[in-house]
């Protein structure tokens, strides 16, 4: 049983608040945190078109240094930074609460929580040692976890626009009902970016749908 909850966090000393604060249209997800030397270095995952701003915001944020981009894919690059703030998005006693994170996404200029909770007393735990520490808490969404699933699959509000606006427009229907000029129209994007944002959010649900077990070499 238990509780699957949406938690809205917000605080000016997050890790990246700043970061995430002016680069609205670039999604970030934290990915995993570990310490060397007495730092504190963190890994997140970021979801955009371009880098350029982001990498500038990183290297003027007071919370974070080092910014560094260890790896590039498709959909998403990975940059490793230093965490320069006493703040933590999760802490790590709320293991004992039994609290498990399933997502750690930026949004509305904070971080945004996708977790399980066994009870009750373990959402109000959470939120009273962030409310001790001046730390917005929000829940967005609280449900019996009996009724929902993972969601394991991550889509940007980019992607996620476009996939919706081409669905409703018939883009995806035989004979289409909205050419690709169309959508990049009403977009007001170039017919490439709608290509490449299509492509990259197909193949993220794709990837997601698709027995994970499986290689390539399976099916060649």
């Amino acid at each position: 049983m238990g509780f699957i909850a949406e938690i809205h966090l917000a605080h000016d000393e997050l890790p990246l608040a700043p970061t995430i604060e002016r680069c609205g249209s670039v999604t970030l997800r934290y990915e995993y945190e570990t310490t060397s030397d007495t730092r504190r270095i963190q890994f997140v995952s970021a979801f955009e078109d371009e880098s350029t701003a982001l990498v500038e915001s990183m290297a003027t944020d007071p919370t974070v240094s080092n910014p560094e981009c260890i790896a590039t894919f498709e959909n998403r690059s990975i940059y490793r930074i230093v965490v320069d703030t006493d703040f933590v998005i999760v802490p790590d006693r709320c293991a004992e609460y039994g609290l498990y994170v399933f997502t750690i996404t930026s949004g509305d200029n904070g971080w945004v929580i996708r977790a399980h909770l066994p009870d009750r007393d373990a959402l109000t735990a959470f939120r009273k040692w962030c409310r001790d520490r001046e730390i917005s808490f929000h829940v967005n969404q609280l449900y019996d976890s009996s009724v929902s699933d993972d969601r394991s699959y991550f889509l940007t509000e980019r992607q996620h626009e476009i996939l919706t606006i081409a669905y409703y427009a018939g883009y995806f229907e035989v004979p289409r009902g909205v050419t690709q000029d169309a959508l990049a129209e009403r977009l007001g994007i170039s017919d490439s970016a709608v290509s490449q944002r299509l492509r990259r959010a197909i193949s993220e649900l794709i990837t997601a749908t698709l027995e994970n077990n499986c290689t390539p070499a399976d099916y060649s």
